[in-house]
């Protein structure tokens, strides 16, 4: 069950934003990656628009602010389904080979395909 729940949660990927700073934020996104005009890079966990900036939660947990007119670009992350998909195919497919060889290990250890006529 962990292992189908971790591979399903990193089926994400940053997808740039179309929309201007402020209105990416105003949809609640629970991390913001914002890209600066000198090219640097910050995550901001749980972001929210403060006078003329964006704040948040670093991810080592530090209060971070961006001014609006230092952001070049906004990404979100986003679940693409495709990825989902192979990932819970996999994660079957791998549970179901499991099964497969321990019951071959079991019936080699315990002669049940022997057939007694």
């Amino acid at each position: 069950m962990l292992i189908a729940y971790l591979s399903c949660t990193a089926c994400t990927s940053w997808r740039m934003n179309t929309l201007s700073p402020q209105p990416a934020v105003e949809s609640h996104p629970r991390a913001l990656k914002v890209t600066r005009t000198d090219s640097s890079q910050v995550i901001l966990n749980d972001p929210s628009l403060q006078g003329d900036s964006i704040v948040g939660m670093s991810p080592r947990y530090m209060h971070v602010g961006v001014p609006l007119d230092s952001i070049a670009t906004t990404h979100t992350r986003r679940t693409s389904a495709v990825k989902t998909v192979f990932a819970v195919i996999g994660v079957g497919a791998a549970a179901f080979a499991a099964l497969v060889i321990g019951f071959l290990i079991h019936c080699n250890q315990t002669a049940c395909f022997d057939v007694q006529r």
